[in-house]
């Protein structure tokens, strides 16, 4: 599993398509307002982070997310 660590993401579909990730302690959101920031992606954990984009987090499935 390839971890994303301590990173802010505000550009659309940032993280398109990745598979396997654990996203840790990250930021989407800023100035470019993207959306769809993990669209297409699998295998998604996500742990302790923000969203404020728009459609950031939207996919078929499970996807665990822990604060």
């Amino acid at each position: 599993m390839e971890l994303i660590q301590n990173k802010t993401f505000d550009e659309e579909r940032a993280l398109y398509g990745r598979r396997d990730i654990l996203v840790r302690r990250c930021a989407f959101d800023g100035p470019a307002d993207g959306e769809s920031a993990l669209k297409e992606c699998a295998d998604v954990r996500v742990e302790d982070s923000f969203f404020n984009l728009r459609y950031q987090y939207f996919w078929p499935g499970t996807c665990p997310c822990q604060k």
